[in-house]
């Protein structure tokens, strides 16, 4: 059995694709941000480039979004 990885890279090349990429990474996390207690921050990158990992810095049962180094 494989462990799932601590962060996603998501790129996308429309704002329509952008939400349901997000939503699927998140759901992909969850099972594992709930089994180690911890949140998920998702993190603009650049233009179309995000990325979602687990944070425990984030409460339990949080999603956390970020501008680079900023919270939004």
């Amino acid at each position: 059995m494989h462990a799932p990885p601590e962060r996603l890279l998501i790129a996308v090349h429309t704002r329509k694709e952008l939400d349901a990429a997000l939503d699927k990474a998140v759901d992909f996390l969850k099972p594992a941000a709930v089994a180690e207690q911890v949140g998920i921050s998702v993190t603009r990158l650049a233009p179309g480039r995000y990325e979602a990992r687990l944070d425990s810095n984030v409460p339990p049962g949080v999603t956390l979004e970020k501008w680079g180094n900023e919270p939004r």
